[in-house]
């Protein structure tokens, strides 16, 4: 299987790396335009490297891409990728907004090509402990917290990334870029849609043109309540990154996090005391996961474990999020998303 990167300076590509070294995947070309880790990456595979993605793929024939770069420019490397029927997986957010994605789903369904979205809490420790705890998923939750709290967004900066400090190429800051997986997994968790959002924001802690602090909240029509704290605000270092911390309630258990572990408490079993299983909470883990399951997938013919409509509908969020922050919180309403 001949493998493209496009955009090999994005801060997650290192995490993608050690899958692709498999037997029958052949790396053949990697482009970097920020031209900061594209050229080491192209001498482990001693493969081409190209500084525009479209030249790449004008030129290169490969079976599969995966696609990174800055957030504004996802949609033309995906559409280029759509028009050359080149099976994709796509980083997320996938755009800055919901229209962009609407027009990639579209646009992918239409020609009926493979595109995976990195939702990789669908491949988590943390998914397959709740789901033997409440015994089928989607289940009867009542509501669930996220807390999600990474370092400064300096980082970025430090790895090739610095256009993440700009809105007009992320599209915001620790919400459209760590919220998103949550929204996904309150959508997965739940089987349900978001009907009213709200959002309060700040850039209190770094001062800078993104947010570095959210608190997003999510409500579907029967009621069930998700809330989603996300931050550039840890004080990291080597030993310790970020804050990552949640609650799930339902009908048949509480569940909360502890130090790399799920504790559970069954409600109809109290005597039984508190359930503690041990958890990969450190998410850069999935990602190897995620390329070798889409690969499978792409190989196979099967459908991607999280598709462009499921990031439609996070995006149907996001900006429900970002125009609720912008009104100081008024609740936003959202229709349903046409077939």
């Amino acid at each position: 299987m001949r493998v493209a990167l496009l955009e090999a300076s994005h801060w997650h590509v290192p995490l993608y790396l050690d899958p692709l070294d498999a037997k029958g995947i052949e790396v053949v070309a990697v482009s970097d335009a920020e031209h900061v880790k594209g050229a080491a990456i192209a001498e482990r595979y001693g493969c081409k490297l190209y500084s525009s993605s479209l030249e790449l793929l004008d030129r290169e024939q490969i079976d599969f891409a995966f696609v990174f770069g800055r957030h504004s420019e996802m949609p033309t490397f995906a559409e280029a990728c759509i028009a050359r029927k080149i099976p994709f997986a796509l980083e997320k957010p996938c755009g800055i907004n919901m229209a962009q994605v609407t027009r990639l789903r579209k646009l992918v369904e239409d020609a009926n090509l493979y595109c995976a979205v990195p939702f990789i809490f669908r491949l988590s420790d943390l998914y397959e402990a709740v789901k033997a705890a409440e015994g089928r998923i989607p289940s009867d939750f009542n509501y669930m917290s996220f807390r999600f709290i990474a370092g400064s967004p300096e980082r970025y900066k430090a790895v090739g990334s610095g256009w993440m400090l700009d809105p007009m190429f992320s599209g915001g800051g620790s919400t459209i870029n760590l919220a998103t997986h949550f929204i996904d997994f309150f959508r997965l968790l739940t089987g349900k849609e978001i009907v009213r959002v709200s959002a309060v924001m700040n850039s209190l802690t770094h001062h800078g043109a993104i947010e570095d602090y959210s608190l997003l909240t999510m409500q579907t029509e029967d009621g069930v309540i998700g809330s989603i704290e996300s931050g550039y605000s840890f004080p990291s270092s080597a030993d310790e990154q970020r804050e990552f911390s949640f609650t799930l309630a339902s009908d048949r258990m509480y569940a909360q996090s502890g130090p790399d572990r799920i504790e559970i408490r069954d409600r109809n079993n109290l005597a039984a005391g508190t359930r503690s299983l041990r958890l990969r909470l450190e998410t850069d883990v999935y990602y190897p996961l995620f390329v070798k399951q889409v690969l499978a997938e792409c190989r196979a013919g099967a459908k991607p474990i999280a598709s462009l409509r499921d990031a439609e509908a996070m995006m149907q969020v996001m900006d429900a999020a970002y125009a609720s922050a912008r009104q100081g919180g008024a609740p936003q309403t959202l229709a349903p998303i046409p077939a």
